[in-house]
């Protein structure tokens, strides 16, 4: 494929992507069809076929590109080098920062309120992008075991433990509509989460 096409191709997937957005965001996604979809989008049906093979992939492009979760993550290996306290920092806040943009808050409260009937849209979600960074951050903490910076002796459960602590609550107060986070806040919680997991799993 040459440059060109290439352009084309991510400026088309970039169209469906926007014609998504609108229509999820006001219909929701079980009331969303591909037809909808392709009419907002300004392509056909089958178009948004030769780029997604479903309307639950289609949704899930939409989470992860909205959250950051098509960038590149890092290799464990590689966070290696840096300061636990730093690397640590940087997990807790790209997880949250998210939640601070008004249509990711929308799609969020999307995927609340309908991964009850499609669990599956759920599963994907959850496999193509927090999976895959608390695949990494869990690896990091393996490392960081290995090499006596911490005694961690359960990576997995840590991982699970220090992004609760950075949540504290955050993420209840969407689901209830209490109220949305700031960058002070995330910015306080992360810092009080990494204090507590430096200390409680201190070798």
């Amino acid at each position: 494929m040459n440059a060109a096409s290439s352009k084309l191709t991510d400026s088309k997937r970039a169209q469906i992507l926007s014609g998504a957005r609108t229509m999820f965001m006001e219909h929701g996604f079980a009331s969303t069809s591909v037809e909808k979809i392709a009419k907002a989008a300004g392509v056909s049906k089958g178009t948004i076929y030769n780029y997604f093979a479903s309307k639950e992939i289609l949704f899930v492009a939409l989470i992860t590109g909205e959250c950051g979760g098509e960038a590149q993550l890092p290799e464990a290996a590689q966070l290696m080098a840096a300061p636990v306290e730093n690397v640590l920092t940087q997990f807790g806040t790209q997880c949250l920062s998210g939640l601070l943009q008004e249509d990711q808050q929308r799609l969020f409260r999307i995927v609340l309120a309908e991964v009850m009937q499609f669990p599956q849209l759920g599963q994907l979600i959850e496999s193509t992008g927090p999976a895959l960074s608390m695949g990494v951050l869990t690896e990091y903490l393996t490392r960081l075991n290995q090499a006596g910076k911490l005694d961690i002796p359960q990576p997995k459960l840590a991982a699970e433990q220090f992004m609760a602590m950075c949540d504290a609550g955050i993420i209840r107060r969407m689901q209830l509509s209490v109220g949305n986070p700031s960058q002070a806040e995330i910015d306080l919680q992360v810092t009080s989460a990494v204090k507590l997991f430096m200390n409680g799993y201190a070798p």
